[in-house]
């Protein structure tokens, strides 16, 4: 059984974000279902292969704050229907013994995460956000945040307008500038779904 990555700061940059109504419920309401492991103020859910907390369920529907790109990769698999293994002895071992031993590690790199802004924006309210990551054996790979609100490849490193300026940014000013999006987006998804 894995154990979802926990985040040690609920809300970190790389942690996925949706702003889409229907797939923030899709997540959510996965999340909730499979078995139920525990009782009281923090219960574990399991599909039988993926193990998380109680309170992702909270944070998909509430603020967008999805789990790790693997588990939303196998829930989209299973067309968002968690399977509910039987609650045995067993399953309860397993999920205790794979919490206990947790996430599995992430992989050692070095983030670093950049604002693009213009004499017209702000760090808070940039252009463009931007991280490049360095692997140990030196590989470096740039992303920018479209407006799915994943990462992908980008060379806007090398190819700024010359009114631009890229500023680095700590992770948690990261973030922020990634909840303002998703709370943003979120909000006009919503918007166009009551006049349509």
């Amino acid at each position: 059984m894995r154990v979802a990555h926990l985040y040690a700061v609920p809300n970190a940059p790389e942690r996925p974000r949706v702003a889409d109504p229907d797939r923030r419920r899709l997540i959510a309401d996965y999340l909730a279902g499979g078995t139920t492991i525990g009782r009281g103020r923090a219960p574990l859910h399991t599909d039988g292969l993926w193990l998380w907390p109680e309170r992702f369920v909270a944070e998909a529907r509430d603020a967008g704050l999805a789990p790790e790109p693997d588990l939303l990769g196998w829930m989209h698999t299973r067309a968002y229907r968690p399977p509910a293994p039987e609650p045995d002895e067993r399953l309860t071992a397993a999920a205790l013994r794979a919490w206990r031993a947790g996430p599995p590690a992430a992989p050692r790199r070095l983030v670093t995460y950049f604002v693009r802004v213009d004499e017209e924006t702000t760090p808070e309210r940039p252009l463009s956000l931007l991280r490049r990551t360095v692997t140990p054996t030196g590989g470096v790979t740039d992303e920018a945040v479209w407006r799915d609100l994943g990462w992908h490849p980008t060379n806007a490193f090398v190819s700024l307008r010359i009114d631009d300026e890229l500023r680095e940014v700590e992770p948690a000013e990261a973030a922020a500038v990634l909840d303002r999006w998703c709370a943003a987006w979120h909000a006009e998804a919503l918007r166009r779904r009551a006049t349509s």
